[in-house]
């Protein structure tokens, strides 16, 4: 007998259907899954308190009241961990019609979600004759290597 005689045959494969229809609830409910993932993500970071606060004692700076104006920053710690040696910088913007004093404040330890409150800044315009009008001042913080930064402006009013 030859390989090619009709009477002996070879065994036949399994027949293998596959139907996409079959694949759609799996796939619906992964894709499911991932997007609740992702809202999850976004909306936990909205919840997430910012780490810097700046205010003024007023929201205008009137010369002919005042020579300074005091600036509260409030830092809060959204890091997972303690941090030591964290630094906020104060920075006019223009920084030739005001000054900020003073420029600079360390922060020895800072513990994981604590908050510190800081109201020894002092904002002077430079000259008497200053022009009336908004004044930013840009605020750093540094805490274990990542950088947050924030603007605050305030009106300067001279008559």
């Amino acid at each position: 007998m030859s390989i090619y005689d009709e009477s002996k045959s070879l065994p036949s494969l399994p027949k293998f259907s596959f139907g996409y229809d079959k694949l759609k609830f799996p796939l619906i409910a992964v894709i499911a899954v991932l997007v609740i993932a992702f809202l999850i993500v976004s909306f936990s970071s909205l919840f997430k308190p910012d780490p810097l606060l700046i205010s003024f004692e007023e929201p205008t700076f009137d010369l002919t009241e005042k020579k300074s104006l005091v600036m509260k920053i409030v830092v809060f710690n959204v890091l997972e961990k303690d941090v030591s040696d964290s630094v906020i910088t104060v920075t006019p913007v223009d920084a030739g019609a005001i000054t900020v004093f003073p420029k600079e404040v360390f922060i020895a330890t800072l513990g994981k979600g604590e908050t510190r409150t800081f109201q020894e800044f002092n904002v002077r315009p430079l000259h008497e004759n200053i022009a009336s009008g908004n004044y930013e001042i840009e605020i750093k913080f540094v805490s274990a290597g990542q950088t947050f930064t924030k603007r605050a402006s305030i009106y300067i009013k001279n008559n």
